[in-house]
């Protein structure tokens, strides 16, 4: 069993992954949406651990990406009574501390996970003895086996990425007044005009214009792999990063049970070297377009006109893939959350590798 679920966290990222036996689970969490979804997701979240066996180590790992609202927000939230770290055996989440330069201090809601995580400090990057969750500049690329068998190879970040992100951080951490490095107090507790129309030919040819925002450069990103059936986990990677540790790992195409799209299917995290590296029929777009209007219909061009016959797993249905659902047919397919009793779709996807 291998299976991957995006719950319902909005315009952000919150992946549940589920590995091993039926009689025997692991489990392994990534990100938990904005505060937008605090009030429904992260109760979600406390159910499902508290569902689960054992006083300790209930789940093999909390991979928290990187410090995007939309991905670190619910995260904070669910661990604001810092005893609940221990439901995880390990947390990989890059901080001040782990940033190259030692002079940069840290932005709100990362001084925040800070002040939790040193509750717990032998959790915190556990795999990686307590550095920073990163990829060397050259050699063999980070191999983390978790309980169960699951098999984790980093992809990103680098240590450029991270270098980059210091000064922005730096900048919204003086905006908020906090003391440098020493973590923050925890609280308890767009729209656009296509027109181009669905035309996935002119789509695909659009100019690739790439990410340069540094938080998204300093994503964790890897594959999960179990069973034979890899699955790539974007985050919000910048694809020429992935696009070199993929290299790194032998010749390519890569093939992939299913990949998460970077950045909620940005059109400038997609580039066409990551799709000449990368084969898939499944492809994860986990997000409900608020405020940037994701997903770019460029980006699942770029993927309609590489793949063969691709499948779009849509935790979603809202009017930003309207398009994508109603030309799907021979080229490609749809995959949607189930129906309601009032025929309006529900919110969340679960997409079973094997």
């Amino acid at each position: 069993m291998f299976n991957v679920e995006m719950l319902p966290a909005q315009r952000g990222d919150c992946l549940w992954l589920t590995y091993g036996s039926t009689s025997d689970p692991h489990h392994v969490l990534i990100d938990a949406g904005p505060s937008e979804t605090i009030a429904t997701l992260v109760p979600e979240l406390e159910q499902r651990i508290a569902a689960l066996p054992g006083r300790t180590n209930r789940l093999e790992l909390l991979a928290m990406s990187h410090i995007d609202a939309d991905h670190i927000q619910g995260v904070v939230s669910l661990l604001s009574d810092p005893r609940r770290l221990r439901f995880f055996r390990d947390v990989w989440f890059n901080a001040f501390k782990h940033l190259p330069a030692p002079d940069t201090l840290g932005a709100p809601d990362g001084e925040r996970l800070t002040r939790i995580m040193e509750e717990e400090p032998r959790r915190w990057n556990k795999a990686f003895r307590s550095g920073p969750a990163v990829i060397p500049d050259d050699g063999p690329l980070p191999t983390v086996t978790l309980e169960g068998g699951l098999e984790v190879t980093i992809l990103s970040p680098t240590n450029e990425g991270l270098r980059k992100l210091a000064p922005k951080w730096e900048r919204e951490c003086k905006k908020a007044g906090l003391l440098p490095g020493h973590g923050a107090e925890v609280p308890r507790a767009q729209q656009r005009t296509d027109i181009l129309g669905w035309n996935v030919d002119v789509m695909a040819s659009m100019p690739y214009r790439r990410d340069r925002a540094e938080a998204n450069g300093s994503s964790i990103a890897f594959i999960a792999e179990y069973g034979g059936k890899r699955l790539l986990c974007g985050a919000d990677a910048h694809s020429e990063v992935l696009e070199k540790s993929l290299d790194r790992l032998g010749a390519g195409p890569h093939q992939f049970a299913a990949v998460k799209l970077s950045h909620h299917g940005s059109k400038a995290n997609l580039s066409p070297g990551l799709l000449e590296r990368v084969r898939s029929r499944n492809w994860l777009v986990s997000t409900n377009g608020a405020k940037f209007g994701h997903p770019d219909p460029e980006a699942l061009a770029r993927v309609i006109s590489t793949q063969r016959r691709p499948i779009f797993h849509l935790n979603y249905v809202t009017r930003h893939v309207a398009d994508l659902i109603e030309n799907a047919g021979d080229d490609y397919t749809v995959r949607l959350p189930r129906k309601s009793r009032d025929g309006s779709h529900e919110s969340g996807l679960v997409v079973r590798l094997q």
